[in-house]
Parts: structure tokens; C-alpha cells; sequence
């Protein structure tokens, strides 16, 4: 039976965008197999996603890459089995793909070495220059649709919780990588200061944040630093700024969450009502299981007057009161950021040290490394989740 013209048309056009949706599919695929995955969703949401992030000879280059730093020798090596033999043009497409956030990007002495990103925390905080509410609200999509649990199941959070600098006493103990101002000052003069993506995301959807109406909050270290600075996402700054802008978020109540190593390469200033993390953390019954921390609340109920100013500060509904009597602070929910501590005038909440202690991974090359040896499969992720939504200590 012959086809007729319009179905031949029909068939090549499918024919076509099937074809062209190829590359991003093993992308996907690619993405997914990194320590923190990409996933898979029903709607396809995750696909939109890399289109923004990658044209078709971008999302091909980006196979080459995972979430260990090469060279550009190195990598002109595998590009050159795939078929890119024109160096020019392989540099082209990775400076493309740095610009809108697509891949991390490091100064190796007088080179830049190149790997993958993950999509949160990575992508998502690098596409600050190329946010449209329609990018917000895909990512926001995503995150319920799937991302909560590959963000949720990893061994070692991406992110981890530093108290603010006025809930620690001198007389505590704490050691330099829980201490903002010793991470300040360890990133010497690479430190830059960015707008909150979460925050610019909310205003484009016309839903600003409740706490503070600045934008400059977050901040980036050392290879952050530099990529923020390089690329005219945020500008540099000395460490004397640096402790200001950190003082004004500390007394706006704005819970400081550092990328998960004991170098971080930058420390958010977050809230409940704009970020996605808190969101997603602050969804589960416990969140103290989600969050990595060495310190929790205490209270002393019988210097309480029953102000309730720690109800209004805290973020994750860990403290609870009624006709001015403060119940026992639910340690399921608390983080340990420190944020209701100094509201406290009469002295009766203070911040404890856990134990164990946890010590985070080195630096950023061990975080991602430590994820990956423990990465679950979705069996794995959802028999946790299970757990958790349940309330069951994981």
C-alpha cells in the first residue's frame, strides 16, 4: 500500500524530532549515572530542562565529560572518538556551556580542567544569568516530580547546616569547618558574592521573599569564586564585606547552608519560604535526618518567658508554644542552624553539640567521590524515602 505525501511528511517530521531528541535522552542517561542522578520523569520535565542547558552539539560533547575534572588535552582525546576533531570549535562549545552554568569549570594553573555539574546543587545556582520564570517553574517541577529523592537518598548531603556566629560562645569547642568566620577567612581573597537563585526565581513568579528584600546573599569560595567572577555572575569581594553581608543575614534569620565539605566552595543564606532545599528537607517528618550538623537546640524551660520571638525565627517548626508555655524543642526537626538562639533574652535557648560528631568530606573532589561510592539505586531510594515519609529514622 503506497503512503500518501501528507503521511511521508508526517513521518519524516517525527522521524526528525525523534532524531534531535536523541542526544539530550543520552544525556539524561549520562546525567543519571553521576553521584547525584538526573532522573527520569513521566511529563519529560527533565529534558525541557537540558535544552536550556545544552544545544544538541553541546549535550553530545557533555557524554565526554563526568564529575571528575580533565583537561582540555584529555578531553579533546575522547571528543575526537566522537567525532569533534576541530579543537577550535570543542573550545567554543565548552565556553558556550560555562556560560550558562552547563559544566564547572576550574583554573588549573595557566588551564581550566571541565566536568559535569550536577543538576542541584550545580546547574540550577549557575543559570543565575539565564533565569526566566519559565526555568524556575520547570526546576521547581522537577524537584517534586523526582529530584526530591535522588537530592534526599545520598549518604552525605550536598549541602550541610553552619550555625550563625552569635549562637556560638567561646566557651564551645567547635571545630573551624562549623565556624563562618574561619571559612571566610580561609578563602582568603577569592570570595565573591552572588544573588540568591531561589530568591531571583521567586520574583519572576511574583512571590518575594517574606525576610529580606536584598538579593546579595550567597556567597562563593575559592573555584566558585572564580567561576562567579569570570563569568559576571556576582563580583569579588574582601573578607571585611564579606562578614557584614553575613552579619546582616544573620540578624534577618536566614539559616547559613554551606556546600557539604569542610572547604566549601560557598555558603547559602536560606529561608523557608524561597529556598528549595528547606523545602524539600523541611517536607519530611524528620529533617534532621536530611541535613548534615553537629549542633541541635536546647532548652531551658525554666528561664522561658514565653515571648515566642524562637517560634517566628525558626524555620523548620521545631518549636512550638501555646498561652506562652514553650514545649520541649522536637529534636526530629531541628537543624542546629542556631537562627532562634540569639532572640533569646533571657538566655534559655542555646545550642548543644551532638554526638558523634560528624566530620564532612575534604573538600569537593571528596564529597562527590564519597556520594558516588554510596549511591543507591531506586530500589534503595525508594525503600528510604518509604522510611522517611513515615518518620522512621533512617
Amino acid at each position: 500500500m503506497k503512503q500518501t505525501q501528507p503521511l511521508k511528511s508526517a513521518r519524516k517530521k517525527l522521524t526528525f524530532f525523534h532524531n534531535a531528541s536523541k542526544p539530550y535522552k543520552a544525556l539524561r542517561s549520562h546525567l543519571d549515572r553521576q553521584p547525584v542522578g538526573f532522573p527520569r520523569t513521566l511529563t519529560g520535565t527533565e529534558i525541557r530542562l537540558l535544552k536550556k542547558f545544552f544545544t544538541i552539539e553541546e549535550a553530545r560533547v557533555a557524554l565526554c565529560l563526568d564529575f571528575r575534572g580533565q583537561t582540555f588535552s584529555a578531553l579533546s582525546a575522547k571528543a575526537k572518538e566522537m567525532g569533534f576533531t576541530d579543537e577550535t570549535l570543542l573550545k567554543n562549545l565548552l565556553l558556550s556551556m560555562e556560560k550558562k552554568g552547563s559544566i564547572f569549570v576550574r583554573q588549573n594553573g595557566s588551564g581550566f580542567t571541565y566536568a559535569l555539574h550536577p543538576f542541584v546543587i550545580g546547574m540550577f545556582e549557575m543559570h543565575l544569568s539565564k533565569m526566566d520564570a519559565s526555568f524556575f517553574l520547570d526546576t521547581h517541577q522537577y524537584m517534586l516530580e523526582r529530584l526530591i529523592i535522588e537530592y534526599l537518598s545520598t549518604e552525605v548531603p550536598q549541602m550541610r547546616v553552619v550555625p550563625i556566629h552569635e549562637s556560638i560562645t567561646a566557651a564551645q569547642n567547635v571545630a573551624t569547618y562549623d565556624q563562618i568566620r574561619e571559612i571566610v577567612d580561609k578563602a582568603g581573597d577569592r570570595i565573591a558574592i552572588t544573588n540568591c537563585i531561589c530568591r531571583t526565581g521567586r520574583d519572576m513568579i511574583g512571590d518575594p521573599c517574606k525576610l529580606t528584600k536584598r538579593r546579595e546573599v550567597c556567597m562563593g569560595f575559592r573555584d566558585y569564586a572564580d567561576t562567579y567572577s569570570r563569568n559576571g555572575w556576582g563580583r569579588l569581594i574582601d573578607k571585611t564585606e564579606a562578614l557584614e553581608i553575613l552579619d546582616r543575614n544573620e540578624k534577618e534569620g536566614l539559616i547559613l547552608l554551606a556546600s557539604g565539605s569542610r572547604e566549601p566552595l560557598f555558603v547559602c543564606s536560606c529561608c523557608n519560604c524561597c529556598c528549595g532545599i528547606l523545602e524539600m528537607v523541611s517536607a519530611m517528618p524528620r529533617p534532621v535526618d536530611f541535613t548534615a550538623g553537629n549542633f541541635y537546640a536546647e532548652l531551658d524551660a525554666t528561664a522561658c518567658n514565653g515571648c515566642g520571638k524562637c517560634v517566628k525565627r525558626c524555620h523548620l517548626n521545631a518549636i512550638t508554644y501555646d498561652k506562652k508555655k514553650i514545649f520541649p524543642i522536637d529534636l526530629n526537626r531541628c537543624i542546629g542552624c542556631g537562627v532562634c538562639v540569639p532572640t533569646c533574652k533571657t538566655g534559655a535557648l542555646r545550642l548543644k553539640t551532638k554526638e558523634p560528631l560528624f566530620i564532612p568530606p575534604a573538600d569537593h573532589d571528596d564529597l562527590y567521590e564519597t556520594i558516588m561510592r554510596n549511591k543507591r539505586g531506586l530500589v534503595g531510594q525508594l525503600t528510604r524515602m518509604s522510611k522517611a515519609v513515615m518518620g522512621i529514622k533512617i
